[in-house]
């Protein structure tokens, strides 16, 4: 299973300072994902593009930490879903067949119907979103 996880908005308020994550929120996600042993955690966010994984690793507990397996491809120029089609060819090279959600805070970086926890960037991820997660998660094995 994979979790494809935007930062901003999801993990950081909008409100927030721009290069810090929110505790509260990233516990709540940490939670929900160590519930399960065989969930993965790839990066869509733009961090991904001015920090290395290693660091985006150091975001999260180091329990949580090694979770984290990877970032998607960067296509600047795709019209369109963006990330739809980043997350795409990550699975395609790494993950063939693999179940999969996104978890962002912009919709339109998908094509309607995919797999998506759409995330209120005000709030960020809170104990809502951790159910919906928790209840995919659960569903996906």
């Amino acid at each position: 299973m994979r979790i494809f996880l935007d930062l901003d908005g999801v993990l950081r308020r909008e409100s927030s300072p721009k290069s810090k994550l929110d505790a509260d929120c990233v516990r709540n996600f940490e939670l929900a994902v160590l519930a399960h042993s065989d969930a993965r955690v790839v990066i869509t966010s733009a961090w991904r593009l001015v920090q290395p994984l290693d660091a985006l690793r150091g975001l999260f507990s180091p329990e949580f930490g090694v979770r984290v397996e990877g970032v998607t491809p960067d296509f600047p120029e795709v019209e369109g879903h963006p990330r739809h089609a980043e997350v795409q060819a990550y699975l395609a090279t790494r993950a063939r067949g693999a179940r999969w959600i996104a978890i962002d805070d912009e919709a339109d970086e998908y094509q309607p119907g995919a797999p998506l926890i759409l995330v209120n960037a005000a709030i960020g991820f809170d104990e809502t979103c951790a159910q919906r997660l928790r209840h995919w998660l659960a569903q996906a094995r």
